[in-house]
């Protein structure tokens, strides 16, 4: 009996204990966009009343996204209350639905062992480990993916026309998603031929494709009506198309996906197996297992070079990371499933690589746990300010710390008493000076300057803040 469901045991440890490690990060404050955008208007929202339509949540706060998230999050806030760990939690949850859903999905398409490898793999990712306990969308539209992959290829067409709405309706990139889908649509009509084609069955597969898109296009028409715009003008600047934009925003969006913080051994071990598996007689994948595969690494593709035009942030790549993953994962496992003596060794040295990338630190932001870091080190930052009363004495600090000092939904203030006089420049009137290494460009030419001396410095790995008194400060 045990033999027959280990998997599934190991499984349950697995994220038994992922879950204990997670604990400890529920109570932190939001940091980045938790704290100036998601955090503040999932707040909003459960203090006004849910909502799905524009009218919801003041664009100040949506930033014209889709409410999904936000109404979700808020809806669980109202049972678990709103406190740091109950906004959090709903992360943790969301990120514990997508590890058993990987498995599930991966062990109905393929097999157990490639999905309990794809989930232990996925679980390493420093972007996995933080986003966990982030109130952001990724781990969200990562999960609403998958799933709507899942029943697309499963052909439950019903069950994909309402989890691919859900998807776009969490995050407009979805449609990069449904886009792909309908690519590799075109792919099986001309190609793969895996239905007779008729132009019944063309006009009836791209009507059930498209509708999240239809359902999407009304929601643009209410905030137009609404608002007076279909998208938020102000993420319209945020639009790239100078050619050297593009160039940079490709390679690095190559790094992100393929290479960044140890995934090179993952795109390694993919383009090994992938050779070896033409070499060594072993279990043959079924054309359905390619389809699968194939259409995984075109939306990987597809996802990266709509996504150039745009701003870009690691985060926004975890679903390419997850399809990754599962190729590779599937790959070595069909590769070597005769070889068990080949397959563990060479699972375990993968599993290593990223073991050892899962505690990477070295980066301030929200796609490895040196966003953690930060949270912990302006945490202490703003009680020191607190203990010593400085709530009206004139601050000069960086973008995010003055959010910190002035949002009680953020969670760095003690109470709803904010920090009045908070300073964008540096002058004589100027008291005190906070820099940190977030942002550090708008602080460190000023923290360098003779009049300050140095009052306290807290540190956490490679996540640092300084809290300064001007003695040449006069009123």
């Amino acid at each position: 009996m045990l033999k027959k469901y280990y998997h599934e045991i190991i499984l349950c440890l697995l994220i038994l204990a992922f879950v204990i490690f997670k604990i400890p990060h529920l109570s932190l404050p939001f940091m980045s966009d938790e704290g100036f955008a998601y955090g503040p208007a999932v707040h909003k929202m459960y203090d006004e009343g849910l909502g799905l339509l524009p009218s919801s949540l003041d664009p100040e706060f949506s930033y014209g996204h889709p409410l999904l998230f936000h109404f979700s999050a808020a809806g669980w806030m109202k049972i678990f209350g709103d406190s740091q760990t109950g906004a959090k939690s709903f992360a943790l949850f969301l990120a514990v639905l997508l590890l058993f859903s990987l498995y599930y999905i991966l062990k109905k398409l393929f097999n157990k062992d490639a999905a309990l490898l794809a989930v232990v793999l996925l679980m390493l990712q420093p972007v996995f480990i933080t986003q966990s306990s982030f109130l952001l969308l990724e781990i969200m539209v990562t999960l609403l993916g998958l799933w709507t992959i899942f029943f697309w290829f499963e052909r439950k067409f019903w069950q994909y026309m309402l989890f691919s709405t859900l998807l776009v309706m969490t995050k407009e990139s979805g449609l990069f998603l449904v886009f792909a889908l309908c690519v590799w649509q075109l792919i099986d009509f001309v190609i793969v031929r895996s239905d007779k084609f008729s132009i019944w069955l063309f006009f009836q597969r791209y009507l059930i494709l498209l509708l999240p898109a239809i359902v999407f296009g009304i929601y643009l028409v209410i905030q137009y009506f609404t608002y007076g715009w279909f998208i938020y003008p102000l993420r319209l600047h945020d639009l790239n198309f100078t050619a050297d934009t593009l160039k940079h925003n490709s390679w690095w969006t190559r790094q992100i996906i393929f290479f960044l913080h140890g995934r090179s051994y993952i795109t390694l071990a993919l383009l090994v197996a992938t050779l070896v598996y033409y070499f060594i007689p072993g279990t043959r994948l079924t054309s359905r297992q390619w389809n699968v595969l194939w259409f995984l690494l075109i939306f990987i593709f597809i996802y990266q070079y709509i996504s150039i035009f745009n701003f870009i942030s690691n985060r926004y790549f975890l679903i390419c990371n997850a399809a990754l993953i599962m190729i590779t994962a599937v790959v070595m496992v069909q590769t070597f499933e005769k070889y068990k003596w080949l397959l563990y060794p060479l699972s375990l040295l993968l599993i290593f690589s990223q073991a050892w990338w899962s505690n990477e630190r070295s980066n301030p932001g929200d796609d490895c746990l040196g966003g953690i870091d930060v949270s912990s080190v302006h945490q202490q930052t703003v009680r020191y300010l607190e203990g010593e009363n400085l709530y009206n004495d004139r601050i000069f600090t960086h973008f995010l710390m003055r959010i910190n000092l002035t949002w009680p939904s953020v969670g760095y203030l003690s109470d709803d008493q904010t920090f009045s006089d908070l300073k964008m420049e540096f002058s004589d009137n100027v008291k005190y000076v906070v820099a940190s290494s977030t942002e550090l460009y708008e602080t460190d030419s000023v923290r360098q300057l003779p009049q300050l001396r140095l009052l306290q410095r807290y540190e956490q790995y490679h996540a640092w803040s300084e809290i300064y008194i001007n003695e040449n400060y006069r009123e």
